[in-house]
């Protein structure tokens, strides 16, 4: 912290009364010409210390902002990375680049990350997941388009880095329920509105965002004329939110229940399709069934 002008003029007056050679110019007047000439010196100081201060804030802010190496840092590298361009390294040699910058080449839009461990490799590994297009319309990178994803992580890396993108397809969300509704309208309305509810909670939630049972059955709840979302321990088949996860293959895993909350796989949730691997899986509808709020005791 730089020091104010009177203390440095004052450090000057006792230098200057502790020379001997300087002592016939000592005086107490603020008229003189040697301490007209210690303020002059002292506010040149003065100025130029509190320069260095602000220099020191601007170098400590710069360090403080350079997130090389750590995991944001691989995550807004693959946010910025071009598909079909070649990275090039700078003039100063000392990072990488694209020559220009197209934002129509950017196909990652989501990433998260997770730290993970084995018994095999004392060093944890980083591992990005990814997804492209918008929030509640995501979809997995084909396998072919992970290779240069790699690629390019792997250029930017920093030596002895264990790093890996991977990119699954989306969690399927099975609501295995019993609604209960006022029966003012029909049921396939009743079907509509739960089926706009979950959309919308899919395409709110962040990506990589825990999922937790009781913000699913609050967004069913939402929707009109429904009066109670219950989770009969009686049924057949067993209810409850169910998550089928798919691997880094593309096969999916049989469903697990949600105790209380977990995190997705792929970083977010879709409907099953009923199609190929997800024939077997009912989608909203055929998990959800409807029944009319009885009020008689």
């Amino acid at each position: 912290m730089s020091r104010t002008i009177k203390e440095i003029y004052n450090e000057a007056v006792a230098e200057r009364n502790r020379r001997l050679e300087l002592a016939e110019f000592a005086s107490d007047s603020k008229l003189s010409v040697m301490n007209g000439i210690l303020w002059v010196v002292a506010a040149a100081i003065y100025s130029f210390e509190t320069l260095l201060d602000v220099f020191a804030v601007d170098i400590s802010e710069a360090i403080k902002g350079r997130i090389n190496g750590t995991p944001a840092y691989y995550a807004n590298a693959l946010l910025q990375y071009q598909q079909g361009d070649e990275l090039t390294v700078r003039e100063d040699g000392l990072a990488f680049g694209y020559p220009n910058v197209d934002e129509s080449k950017r196909i990652i839009t989501q990433v998260s990350y997770v730290e993970s461990t084995d018994d095999r490799n004392l060093d944890s590994k980083l591992i990005l997941k990814v997804a492209t297009g918008t929030k509640g319309n995501l979809s997995a990178i084909p396998p072919e388009d992970l290779v240069p994803i790699n690629a390019y992580i792997g250029k930017l890396k920093f030596a002895g880095t264990r790093v890996e993108v991977i990119s699954t397809k989306g969690d399927v969300l099975i609501p295995r329920l019993t609604v209960f509704h006022d029966g003012a309208v029909p049921e396939s309305e009743i079907y509509d509105a739960i089926e706009d509810q979950l959309n919308a909670y899919m395409m709110e939630i962040d990506f990589d965002a825990a999922v937790y049972v009781s913000r699913l059955t609050d967004a069913v709840r939402r929707a009109e004329h429904v009066t109670d979302v219950h989770i009969d321990e009686d049924a057949v088949p067993e209810q409850g939110i169910f998550i089928a996860s798919h691997d880094t293959d593309g096969h999916i895993r049989p469903p697990q229940r949600v105790a209380r909350m977990t995190h997705t796989a792929s970083g977010y949730l879709k409907e099953s399709s009923g199609k190929d691997e997800e024939a077997g899986l009912p989608n909203f509808r055929e998990a959800i069934i409807l029944k009319i709020e009885n009020h008689e005791v």
